[in-house]
């Protein structure tokens, strides 16, 4: 059992000593976005715009666990505030994993420069240029929550996890690198199932 202690037991000495929970390794998506975005505007001429893009397909890939996005099975409905390169994310899409079962996954996220950065002073000097098309991780903070809902069967132990997704872009390619939150690293989460 992990033994380093948060933070909050120095702040709060006379509290619960509590322990930072481990990320486990997930999958890792690979997926391809359309060219072409669907940019709606800013409704009422507002400070956000809509801006849609299609998810081409992809595969999935971890310890135990493979599949395939299924074809226009998905989108990022972001919400980008305008002049900041900043973002929103809410993407939605649906996998099929390699012994035929069906996975829904959702990411709710944030897309922005990342705190004194090149990109960072880049948008600053000049916010009306578009985003880059190539980040790492040295540039922005590009991270999602993903919720993953499977039906019963060999999945099942999906739908009680709290994930992270930690992202990087080139081009129309989109890499995820998928963990859950645990408090017993090393074990394999249990099915969510109904007892009898």
């Amino acid at each position: 059992m992990p033994t380093s202690l948060s933070p909050g037991n120095d702040i709060f000495p006379n509290g619960p000593h509590m322990r930072q929970p481990a990320l486990s390794f997930l999958y890792r998506l690979e997926c391809d976005i359309a060219k072409e975005e669907i940019n709606i505007g800013a409704p009422h001429d507002a400070g956000t715009v809509r801006s849609i893009a299609n998810i081409l397909g992809g595969t999935l890939k971890g310890p135990g666990i493979e599949a395939t996005i299924l074809p226009l099975g998905g989108a990022d409905w972001a919400t980008v505030v305008k002049g900041t390169h900043s973002m929103t994310l809410d993407a939605r899409y649906t996998v099929r994993t390699t012994d035929n079962h069906y996975i829904y996954i959702r990411a709710h996220g944030l897309y922005r420069p990342g705190p004194g950065t090149d990109y960072a002073k880049a948008v600053e000097a000049d916010p009306t240029k578009p985003p880059q098309h190539t980040v790492t991780q040295d540039d922005v903070e590009f991270f999602s929550h993903l919720r993953l809902e499977a039906g019963p069967g060999p999945y099942n132990w999906l739908n009680g996890l709290v994930c992270l997704g930690v992202m990087t872009c080139e081009g129309e390619k989109l890499w995820i690198d998928a963990y859950h939150l645990t408090n017993f690293p090393g074990v394999k989460p249990e099915d969510v199932v109904a007892k009898k």
